[in-house]
């Protein structure tokens, strides 16, 4: 072990006092490779106080992101909402235009555009209500605004499901954010239900 410390100073010692203060900024460093940086860095006379405040600032701010990432909803999980809201929501719709036409065969075509048009209506404002679809309360989780984290009210819904109708909204999950186009859009994100205020 002594030989591998020994190793491990001395490729400190080699690197420069710019690239050594980066390195002891960094929270996912073992205690005696600090214990080295700090050693050669106070030997080159500088402040370890302001170098460990740095890397406590560090450690929180990456303690934040993993706290904000755990509250995120899965995506597996958002995508079998949507696929509640929009193919589970049809068949319920369908399964009742269905029952009106078979008791009332001459409402047909009325019942047809009424059924489209309640499935619209159900697309675009499904989580202005707490921020929870029929989809999103069974997977449980919410579409929250993106500073506040209150719930999703019926404009934010509105704009971010409008998104939907592009091709490219659900790209944008694919991206570092992990946001969709429509939620960038609307300033909202979708967080598991348990974490939400």
């Amino acid at each position: 072990m002594d030989a591998l410390r020994a190793q491990l100073h001395e490729n400190y010692m080699s690197k420069e006092t710019v690239d050594l203060l980066a390195l002891g900024i960094k929270p996912d460093l073992h205690d005696h490779e600090y214990a080295s940086l700090e050693s050669i860095l106070s030997v080159r006379g500088v402040d370890i106080s302001v170098l460990r405040a740095q890397r406590d600032q560090q450690l929180k701010i990456a303690a934040l992101a993993q706290l904000a990432a755990n509250k995120r909803a899965r995506l597996y999980k958002r995508l079998l909402a949507l696929l509640i809201d929009t193919a589970g929501v049809a068949i319920i719709l369908v399964t009742l235009g269905l029952l009106i036409t078979v008791s009332m065969p001459n409402l047909f075509k009325q019942t047809n555009r009424a059924i489209f048009v309640l499935w619209l209506l159900y697309l675009l404002f499904k989580d202005g209500f707490d921020g929870q679809s029929l989809g999103k309360r069974i997977m449980e989780i919410r579409v929250v605004h993106a500073d506040t984290e209150q719930p999703c009210n019926l404009p934010q819904s509105l704009i971010r499901n409008l998104a939907l109708l592009t091709v490219v909204d659900w790209f944008f999950v694919l991206g570092r954010g992990k946001f969709r186009l429509g939620d960038i859009i609307a300033r909202t994100k979708v967080m598991k239900a348990s974490a939400v205020k």
